[in-house]
């Protein structure tokens, strides 16, 4: 039986990748071709093929050559738990790439709506969008929200003009009466402006609204997130509310 051999020509032709690729290869131990003339030509077997595929497949993955290097040598190598890292990662940086195009295309809907670059409302869509890559976020947001829900947030964020400090003052003055009944004029009528607060923020989704409030009462909130947020006043101005409606 004749055994197929290509010289370096050839089998890169085969395997999709150029003589100086095969080198470099060779010179770095990573795919040794099957044998070498007295003249040093390369000649690759069937072997060889199945090798260089597999080393295209991982690096279009995003391993380096070190990295598949040690895949390829190291039987003990867990290549699952490699590969579950490697999958992290690229995720990682998919999250990136659709959270940039996010911000140019709202930067060109603000131009549009405005004739005008808003650098101001851009870094707090900026900062919506890098609570979906920062750690402390992460497993929260993808317990709680969908993709489009985070980018609602942007959006209201960009609508939404000097209420920096809406939250935060809300939650001060309510913390002053927490001392009254719910029920008492003042509660009351703190319980309408966080109301009318809530209402013109989430304007365009009752649903998300709803979500937030939720969440705000049960003390999933993490730190910073919201200023001023503490879920003890949440849990009053919510008796309050409830009061309000009942009313």
């Amino acid at each position: 039986m004749n055994i197929k051999y290509w010289t370096i020509k050839e089998f890169g032709k085969i395997a999709g990748v150029t003589v100086r690729t095969l080198q470099y290869y060779d010179e770095q131990g990573l795919l040794i071709p099957h044998h070498k003339t007295t003249a040093g030509y390369r000649y690759y077997s069937n072997d060889d093929l199945q090798t260089i595929q597999q080393i295209s497949i991982l690096k279009y993955i995003g391993f380096n050559l070190t990295q598949i290097k040690s895949i390829r040598t190291n039987d003990k190598l867990d290549l699952v738990s490699y590969l579950n890292l490697q999958m992290n990662a690229l995720r990682d940086n998919q999250l990136k790439i659709d959270n940039g195009l996010m911000l140019i295309q709202q930067t060109i809907d603000l131009y549009h709506n405005n004739n005008e670059v808003e650098w101001q409302a851009i870094a707090k869509i900026l900062k919506v969008l890098k609570m979906k890559e920062n750690n402390t976020y992460k497993e929260w947001i993808q317990r709680n929200f969908s993709n489009s829900e985070v980018n609602l947030f942007a959006e209201m964020v960009a609508s939404q003009k000097g209420q920096d400090d809406g939250w935060f003052t809300l939650f001060t003055e309510a913390k002053k009466l927490m001392n009254l009944d719910p029920s008492a004029p003042p509660v009351q009528t703190m319980a309408k402006q966080w109301m009318d607060v809530a209402n013109q923020q989430y304007q365009t989704s009752d649903a998300l609204k709803i979500k937030m409030w939720e969440l705000m009462k049960s003390g999933d909130i993490p730190e910073g997130t919201i200023p001023g947020y503490e879920q003890s006043i949440v849990l009053f101005m919510n008796t309050a509310i409830e009061i309000m409606y009942s009313k």
